[in-house]
Formats: C-alpha cells, sequence, structure tokens
C-alpha cells in the first residue's frame, strides 16, 4: 500500500513506526529536525508544506492508497486531505483538533473530501473514562463493535489473579492475554505467575464482564474523581465524566480558563490553583479520591501531581505522558497508569486507515493486539490456530458468527473468523503473513 504521512510529530512518527516495514511510506515536514528522527527508517522524506498542491503533484499523491494528515495545524490538515481528494485519493485521515470543526472523537466529512476527521483529545478522553468502570480497570475497550473488550487490570493481594495463569480461575469466556511486573510486560502463557500490583490484560466476552467484577470483588464504580488540568483534555474529560454522574473537582492554574470553563461544566468543582501544590491538594481531599487524572500539557507537573496525589492516598492513578518515551519511567515510579495522547490516536488512525482490522498498542515495550479476518481463500481454513502462530505471540480470541470463543490447543479456524492476536513487536510481520497467505 502507498502512505502518504504529512506532520513528522509524536502522531506522525508513530504512524511512520508502525507501517514503515510493510508499506511505501513517505512523509512530509517543512521541519528539518523533527525529520532526522525518522532517518533510520524505510520510508521516504520531504521537507515542504502538506498543503502545497504542486509538492503533493510531484509525490505523485494520486496514485496514493492512503493520505494521513497529522501535522499540528488543523487547517493545513484539512486543506491537505481536500486537494488529496480532488487528485483521486479515496482514504484521507485529517488530525483536527479544534472544537468548532470536530465534536466527537471521530468524525466522517466525505462532502468536502475527507474520509475521517480525528480529534486526538477526544480519542483520548474516551480512553481515560474508560477506566471510571470499576475501580481495578486501568483501561477497558471496546473492540469489534462491542462484540469483545480489552480490559487491563491492576491486581491486589485479594484477588484470585494471584499465581499462575494457567490455574487461575477467571470466568469463563475470558483469558489473559499480557501481564506487565515491574515495568516488563510478557505474553500471558500459562505459566507466567502473576503477583500483587501486577498488571493483567484481558480479552472478555462483554457478558462475562459482570462475573469478572464479582470475582474480583469489585461490584462498585469509581465515584469520586480529581481533574489536574483544564486544557482540553481536561475540560473534555470533565465534561464526559460529569455525563456519567461522577462527583467531580478539576483543578487549573489560569484564572481566566477557569472562568471560560465555569460556563460549561455547570456539575463540576472548579479550582483555581497549582496541581502540583501540596497544601492545596491535601486541603481539597485529593486523596480520597478514587481516581485522579494529571492531563496538563505539561509531562513534569503530571508527573509531580500524581506522585503527590499517590503519597495522599488517592486509590488510583492516570496520568498523560506527553513525550511516549515517558510512559515506562510513570508506571515505574508508581503511576497506576501513562497514556500517550500520540500513541492512542496513532492507534485510532491506524485503525481506520486499516477497516475492519483493529491494532492496539499494549505498552510501550512494543506489544501489540492485532484482528485478522479468516477469508475463504486463507490458507489457515481447517487448520489448529495455535499451531500456526510464530514464538512471541498468542491467540487470544476468536469471533466466531458474532460470538466469542477462547481458542485452545484444539481449535481449528474457520472461513469467517475473526481472530485477536497478541504479539511482541518482533513478531508483528511474522503475524500479518501468516494471515496476508
Amino acid at each position: 500500500m502507498h502512505v502518504l504521512i504529512t506532520g513528522a510529530g509524536e502522531i506522525g512518527y508513530r504512524l511512520a513506526e508502525m507501517m514503515a516495514a510493510e508499506h511505501d511510506v513517505t512523509l512530509i515536514d517543512k521541519d528539518i529536525a523533527a525529520l532526522s528522527r525518522l532517518e533510520g527508517m524505510d520510508l521516504k522524506l520531504r521537507e515542504g508544506n502538506a498543503a502545497n498542491a504542486r509538492l503533493l503533484e510531484e509525490l505523485d499523491v494520486e496514485d496514493m492508497d492512503l493520505v494521513m494528515a497529522v501535522t499540528g495545524s488543523d487547517e493545513i490538515n484539512i486543506i491537505t486531505c481536500i486537494i488529496a481528494s480532488r487528485m483521486g485519493v479515496t482514504h484521507t485521515i485529517a488530525r483536527v483538533r479544534n472544537p468548532e470543526y470536530i465534536d466527537q472523537p471521530v468524525k466522517p466529512l466525505k462532502e468536502l473530501g475527507i474520509e475521517y476527521m480525528i480529534c486526538p483529545e477526544l480519542v483520548m478522553v474516551e480512553d481515560l473514562a474508560s477506566t471510571i468502570s470499576f475501580p481495578a480497570a486501568l483501561m477497558n475497550r471496546r473492540l469489534a463493535g462491542g462484540m469483545l473488550e480489552l480490559i487491563e487490570l491492576k491486581v491486589s493481594e485479594e484477588m484470585p489473579l494471584v499465581g499462575q495463569v494457567g490455574d487461575l480461575k477467571i470466568p469463563r469466556g475470558s483469558k489473559i492475554v499480557a501481564v506487565k511486573s515491574n515495568g516488563k510486560v510478557r505474553l500471558g502463557d500459562p505459566n507466567i505467575t502473576v503477583k500483587p500490583n501486577d498488571h493483567v490484560t484481558m480479552l472478555i466476552d462483554p457478558r462475562s464482564v459482570a462475573d469478572l467484577r464479582q470475582s474480583i470483588h469489585e461490584n462498585a464504580r469509581d465515584e469520586k474523581a480529581v481533574i489536574v488540568g483544564g486544557g482540553l483534555v481536561g475540560f473534555y474529560l470533565a465534561q464526559r465524566l460529569e455525563k456519567m454522574g461522577i462527583d467531580l473537582k478539576l483543578i487549573e492554574i489560569d484564572n481566566q480558563r477557569c472562568r471560560e470553563i465555569s460556563t460549561y461544566l455547570s456539575d463540576t468543582m472548579i479550582l483555581n490553583g497549582d496541581g502540583t501544590d501540596i497544601s492545596l491538594l491535601t486541603e481539597e481531599g485529593v486523596g480520597d479520591a478514587d481516581v485522579v487524572f494529571a492531563v496538563t500539557g505539561i509531562d513534569e507537573k503530571n508527573l509531580l501531581s500524581s506522585l503527590l496525589s499517590r503519597q495522599l492516598g488517592a486509590k488510583k492513578i492516570i496520568s498523560r505522558a506527553n513525550r511516549s518515551y515517558y510512559v515506562k519511567l510513570f508506571e515505574r515510579v508508581g503511576i497506576d497508569r501513562a497514556v500517550s495522547p500520540g500513541q492512542v490516536t496513532a492507534d485510532a488512525v491506524l485503525w481506520l486507515a486499516m477497516g475492519s482490522e483493529e491494532m492496539v498498542t499494549l505498552s510501550d515495550e512494543g506489544m501489540t493486539l492485532m484482528d485478522f479476518a479468516v477469508r475463504a481463500n486463507s490458507r489457515l481454513v481447517d487448520k489448529h490456530l495455535m499451531k500456526e502462530l510464530p514464538s512471541g505471540a498468542i491467540a487470544g480470541m476468536i469471533l466466531r458468527n458474532g460470538l466469542p470463543l477462547v481458542p485452545d490447543e484444539q481449535t481449528i479456524l474457520e472461513e469467517g473468523d475473526r481472530v485477536f492476536v497478541v504479539s511482541y513487536q518482533s513478531s508483528v510481520s511474522r503475524v500479518k503473513k501468516i494471515f496476508a497467505s
């Protein structure tokens, strides 16, 4: 597939990293220093303005299968997609942040020639809001139109999730696909031992989620939340949590910004102050919160605010890490989950770009969940799934006739199956080749 990416920022870099090995990728940016970060990748780099029609003509944009415009400018992204569409490109995706242009995470605008507009802040907010579902949940994503859920849990001593994976009594219709311990992520092999404070990632039939909650003794959801940072992410997250009926406080250092958002957040207590001021955090009872979201635009502030909230006794800490290489650092020093806007958005863009196939990065270690369809002409039909997968990959779940099926050594693939595979990054290409053959 011939792909054009415009913008070498965090999202563009992640997209290039995920696609360059298997597709013919060209990337444009007007910043030479930003382009230099990608020089080791197998792709074509071009300096210039992505909204320049002459430059796009020089690059034969009409031959591109996909254009993903993810620069920091909404207008340039929109113009790039419109020009590409008029030159004959069918699949175009534009990153857009301005709420005047977009009011939902993903919005089609085909009448203008933009197949999809995607808002990083709203995509991230949906990811953050899902952690409210129950106290142990650090991630809860719906896959395949809601037919499957991907859940990450923090394990406590009281949960029946301590011990060897193969011996754990987890609800029917669920499977542990990854275990994170001391910052290291491993595939959910039956022989791996889960310890308190580890994170387990599960694929689960939505009908079994209630049984999971009952088995880990968590029948209630988080009720009290604190948001540190009133920027776009903090504001959108507050709006989302208000609709969920959460008891909510938002801390924002800029007085004018507090005034602006207060007109839209009627059920949120807005506090004008510094989220790294321990006296303010103590006075406002942050230690009693079920969850604290540190989502300012400054990583260092998010880290400090998160650590102070942990020290005061907040039960769950979720932090924004604008630089994806900070994710591991944040989680190693005690933050329950760090979320990179660039990675979350890159996952969402790639999912849109690849159609029905879903791709989710499970950690900064390069663990990836992929979704494949077994087609009529596939050599995998009537084959044992487990025997076909390479080392470094496991079968997480199969959707067969719209119903989840947990695969085992005896599972034989059928035409029409949707197979969810979790793999180390080093094995991704081999897994894709198996399903493409």
